[in-house]
C-alpha cells in the first residue's frame, strides 16, 4: 500500500515536467519489481524517520531562537512605552499635586476664589501669580480662578472678567453644570476655539479643575489648570524615540486625552476590542497582540495607579519582528537541505543492507518442505514465519513434557501431605518415575506463604506471579540441599508446600531448621521484590505421619498475624491450647469506645495499642473472634456519633469481614485506627459547622440592629438559643475577636461610609450608628481611624 501511494504521488509530480522526461521517469518507477517492496518500505521508513528527527530539531531551534528574539523585541517595546509613561506620569502627577497643594494651602488663591472685593492692586497681584505659575511649567497653557459668588474670573491670559464675559465659554459651562461634571475624570479633554489678536485659534487642552460643590450641587469657586495637549504629546514622543509607533493616553472611560494623531482627540474608543480588554484588565501593565484592518500590532499599556489615566503604545509587529522572520526562513532552508542529503544517504546505505537479507530469505524458501507463508510474502515475512514455526515446535515439545511431569508430581505430593498416599510398590515406583525420592526418612513439612499476596496480585499479572513462585521454589531447593532432599509444589494461590526428606545425621531439633529456613528467607528477600513467611511442623519418621507435620505447619502459619511478615514460625504445642473464655478485655473495649465518643485521638490510640497487645497472646481463632467483636462494637458507636453515615460504617463492616485476609495484627490495628479517626474527624467537623451557623446568626442580627443604642450582648445571645458564655467562646474561637469588639468595629465602619457619602454632622452620624454619646463617638472614632471625623471626611473627599 505504501509503495502504491508513493507511486501515485511521484506520478502526480512528474506531470509538471515536460512530456518526454515525464514518460521516462514513469517507466523507471514502474520498472521496480513488486518483490522489492521491502526495500522501498525500508527506504521510506528511514526517510520519514530522518524527516521527523530533522524537523523536530529544526522546530526546537526555530522555537528557541524565535522566542528569544521575540522576547527581546517585545521588551524593547515595553521599554519605550515605560519611558513615555514615566515622562507623562512625572509631568501630570507633579502638576496635579502641585496645584492641589496650592488649592488647599495657598491663602492668596483661596481669597481669589472666595473673597468679596478686590482692589486693582490685588487683582494685578493675583494675575501676576497665575502668569508665574504658567511660566514655571512648559506644559501649562493657561490658569484660571473662578469666584462664582461674586461673578469674577482671574486668568493668566487676560485681565479680570465677569463669568459670562470670560473668553473660555466651554469651561464656564462645565462649572455651571456643578456635580454633573464629576464623571469626566481628573483630566478633562477639551477642544476650544479662542480669539488671539482677532484671529481664531483652535486649542486642544487637558483641563484640571479643583473645586468643591455645595449641597445644591453648584460650584462656588474653582482653580482651573489647562494643559497643552500638543506639548504633552511632543514630550511623550521624545521619550519613546527609537521605534515607529503610535502613542496615546486615555482615561478610565476610554476617552482619548492625548494622541500622536490629533484626529483621535476627545473621541471615545472604549468600543475597540483591545481598548475594552485593557480597561477591564486587573493588571497595571501588560502587552497584547491585536489585528487592526489586516495589520498586526503589539500593544503595550501602563496604568496610572492614582490619577486614573492609561498610557498606550502601538507598534506594527513586522517592524520589530523582521529579524525573527528572517531567521525562521534561514532555518527552514537549512532543514530542507539536510533532509534531501539524509534521504539520498538512506537510499544508498539501506540497499547494501537489504541484499544479504534477500539472499537469506531465498535460501529459507528453497529449503522448506511445505509452504510456511503466502506466495506474495516479502523477505522479512518469509524469515519471520520460518522462525515462528521453529519456536512453536520447541514450545510444543517442552509443554508436553512439562505438563505431564508437573501435574503428576503435584498430585502425588498432595496425596502425601493430606495423608492419602500409601507406601505400596506401585506408588513408590510411580514416585521414582517422577523423580521424587520418598523412601527412607525422617520427614519434615513446611509452608511458605507469600506476604501481602492480594496487593501483589493487583500489581503484577498472573504470568509474573507464576515466575515469582517458580523462583521461590528454586531458591528454597538450593538452600535446603545440605539438610536433605526438598520437594516443593504450589498448594494454593499464596502458599507453597515443602516436603523435606532429611539427610542422615541431621538434628531433629527445631532450632536447626529455624536457622535453615532463615537462610531461605534471606535469599528470597535479596532476589525478589517481596517477603515470605515460613512455618514448619515437627519431624516425623514415616510417610503416613507427614500429614500431621503438614497440619502443624499450617496451624503455625496462622500465627503470622502475631509474629509479623518475613519471619520463620515453628509449631509449638501451645498453638493448639484453648484460652479461658473470661479473658476478653471488656474494660478496654468500653474505654476505647468512650474515647471515640469524646474524640480524643491520642488516648484512643494508646488504648487500642494496649488492646492489641493483650489479645496477641491468645490462640488464633480467639484473636479473630475478639477482633470481630471489637470492630462490631465500634461500628455501633460510629452510628450514634455520625448520624448513620453509611459510607463511614461500611469501612468498619468491610474490616470485620476481611480480618482473616490481613497478614499481621499491626496492619489490622493501623487500618482500625485510621477508620476510627476518620469517624472522629467527621464528628468534629459537624460540630464546627454548627458553630459557624451560630456566628452567622449573631453577625446578621448586628448588621440589622447596629443603629439601636440599647443593643446588648444578651439581645444577640437570645438569637442563638444558647448560653451567653458558650456563644462568647464560639464567636471568639471562630472570629478571633469578642462580640463587643465586632459590634464596635462594625459601627465605626458604617460611620466612615456616612462621613464620605453624606453631609451629616458627626453628632448626627453618632446617633445613626447607635452611639448615643457624641463625645464618646468623637474620641473612639479618632482612636479607631487615626483621625477625627472632620479630618477623615475632608481628606477622603479631596481624594
Amino acid at each position: 500500500m505504501i509503495y502504491h501511494k508513493m507511486q501515485r504521488q511521484i506520478h502526480q509530480k512528474v506531470q509538471n515536467i515536460d512530456i518526454d522526461g515525464g514518460l521516462t521517469m514513469i517507466r523507471i518507477i514502474r520498472g521496480i519489481p513488486l518483490k522489492n517492496s521491502v526495500l522501498v518500505r525500508t527506504i521510506f521508513f528511514h526517510s520519514m524517520l530522518v524527516l521527523i528527527l530533522v524537523s523536530l530539531v529544526s522546530f526546537f531551534m526555530m522555537n528557541i531562537v524565535s522566542r528569544g528574539l521575540t522576547k527581546e523585541a517585545k521588551a524593547s517595546v515595553d521599554t519605550m512605552t515605560e519611558q513615555a509613561y514615566h515622562t507623562a506620569d512625572v509631568l501630570l502627577r507633579s502638576t496635579y499635586y502641585y496645584f492641589g497643594q496650592l488649592y488647599t494651602n495657598d491663602m492668596e488663591i483661596f481669597n481669589a476664589m472666595y473673597g468679596d472685593e478686590f482692589t486693582g492692586m490685588q487683582s494685578k497681584r493675583i494675575r501676576d501669580k497665575l502668569v508665574d505659575l504658567k511660566a514655571a511649567n512648559p506644559l501649562i497653557e493657561s490658569v484660571y480662578i473662578y469666584n462664582m459668588n461674586h461673578d469674577i474670573v482671574f486668568s493668566s491670559e487676560s485681565t479680570r472678567n465677569t463669568v459670562d464675559s470670560f473668553y473660555d465659554n466651554g469651561m464656564t459651562e462645565l462649572l455651571k453644570k456643578g456635580q454633573k461634571m464629576g464623571n469626566r475624570g481628573v483630566f478633562i479633554p477639551r477642544r476650544e476655539r479662542f480669539s488671539s489678536n482677532n484671529t481664531p485659534v483652535d486649542m486642544n487642552l487637558l483641563s484640571i479643575v479643583y473645586t468643591q460643590f455645595k449641597q445644591d450641587g453648584a460650584s462656588d469657586g474653582a482653580l482651573v489648570v489647562n494643559l497643552n495637549q500638543q506639548t504633552l504629546q511632543e514630550l511623550i514622543n521624545k521619550a519613546g524615540q527609537g521605534i515607529s509607533r503610535q502613542s496615546m493616553i486615555i482615561n478610565q472611560q476610554g476617552m482619548v486625552l492625548s494622541h500622536s494623531d490629533p484626529q483621535f482627540l476627545m473621541k471615545s474608543i472604549a468600543d475597540e476590542r483591545y481598548i475594552d480588554e485593557i480597561l477591564h484588565s486587573e493588571h497595571t501593565r501588560g502587552q497584547i497582540s491585536v489585528s487592526i484592518k489586516g495589520d498586526n500590532y503589539l500593544v503595550a499599556y501602563l496604568k496610572s495607579d492614582q490619577l486614573g489615566w492609561i498610557a498606550i503604545s502601538m507598534v506594527e509587529e513586522n517592524s520589530v519582528l523582521g529579524t525573527v522572520i528572517m531567521v525562521q526562513r534561514f532555518i527552514l532552508c537549512i532543514t530542507g537541505l539536510f533532509i534531501i542529503i539524509a534521504i539520498v544517504s538512506a537510499v544508498l546505505s539501506i540497499r547494501s543492507i537489504y541484499i544479504p537479507v534477500r539472499n537469506l530469505a531465498r535460501k529459507i524458501g528453497g529449503s522448506s518442505t511445505k509452504p510456511l507463508h503466502s506466495p506474495h510474502a516479502n523477505e522479512y515475512e518469509m524469515i519471520e514465519s520460518w522462525i515462528s514455526h521453529q519456536e512453536e515446535r520447541v514450545q510444543d515439545l517442552q509443554s508436553s513434557i512439562s505438563r505431564y511431569s508437573d501435574a503428576g508430581k503435584k498430585e502425588l505430593l498432595k496425596e502425601v501431605i493430606l495423608g492419602v498416599f500409601k507406601e505400596t510398590p506401585a506408588n513408590l515406583k510411580r514416585s521414582h518415575n517422577l523423580g521424587i525420592l520418598l523412601d527412607g526418612g525422617p520427614y519434615l513439612a513446611a509452608a511458605i506463604r507469600i506476604d501481602n499476596y492480594y496487593s501483589l496480585s493487583n500489581r503484577f499479572q498472573l504470568e509474573d506471579l507464576a515466575l515469582f513462585k517458580y523462583a521461590i521454589m528454586n531458591i528454597a531447593d538450593e538452600t535446603m540441599r545440605t539438610y536433605g532432599t526438598a520437594e516443593l509444589f504450589e498448594y494454593s494461590d499464596d502458599t507453597i508446600a515443602v516436603l523435606i526428606n532429611l539427610a542422615e545425621g541431621q538434628s531433629h531439633h527445631a532450632d536447626a531448621y529455624h536457622k535453615a529456613f532463615n537462610e531461605v528467607l534471606g535469599n528470597i528477600r535479596e532476589y525478589l521484590p517481596f517477603s515470605v513467611t515460613i512455618s514448619f511442623g515437627t519431624v516425623v519418621h514415616s510417610l503416613v505421619q507427614v500429614t500431621y507435620s503438614w497440619s502443624q505447619a499450617c496451624q503455625a502459619a496462622q500465627y503470622r498475624i502475631v509474629h509479623g511478615t518475613g519471619t520463620v514460625i515453628a509449631y509449638e504445642p501451645e498453638m493448639s491450647q484453648r484460652m479461658p473464655a473470661d479473658e476478653y478485655p471488656y474494660q478496654l473495649e468500653k474505654m476505647i469506645t468512650d474515647q471515640m465518643k469524646t474524640g480524643n485521638k491520642r488516648k484512643h490510640r494508646t488504648l487500642v495499642d494496649e488492646f492489641f497487645e493483650t489479645i496477641s497472646k491468645y490462640q488464633y481463632e480467639e484473636i479473630i473472634q475478639y477482633l470481630s467483636q471489637m470492630v462490631i462494637m465500634s461500628e455501633r458507636v460510629a452510628k450514634v456519633i455520625t448520624d448513620d453515615d453509611e459510607l463511614l460504617h461500611m469501612d468498619l463492616s468491610s474490616l470485620s469481614e476481611s480480618l482473616r485476609q490481613w497478614d499481621t495484627l499491626a496492619h489490622i490495628k493501623e487500618e482500625y485506627i485510621r477508620i476510627c479517626e476518620k469517624i472522629m474527624d467527621f464528628r468534629d467537623n459537624d460540630f464546627s459547622l454548627r458553630g459557624v451557623k451560630v456566628v452567622d446568626k449573631v453577625k446578621e442580627y448586628i448588621h440589622t440592629e447596629y443603629s439601636n443604642p440599647d443593643l446588648t450582648i444578651d439581645d444577640l445571645v437570645k438569637q442563638t438559643g444558647m448560653t451567653k458564655n458558650h456563644v462568647r467562646k464560639i464567636f471568639n474561637d471562630l472570629c478571633g475577636e469578642t462580640i463587643s469588639q465586632y459590634l464596635s468595629n462594625y459601627r465605626f465602619e458604617k460611620a466612615k461610609e456616612l462621613l464620605i457619602q453624606t453631609d451629616y454632622s458627626a453628632a448626627r452620624i453618632s446617633e445613626m450608628v447607635g452611639i448615643a454619646n457624641s463625645n464618646y463617638f468623637y474620641v473612639s472614632f479618632k482612636k479607631y481611624a487615626g483621625k477625627s471625623p472632620q479630618h477623615y471626611r475632608m481628606e477622603h473627599r479631596l481624594n
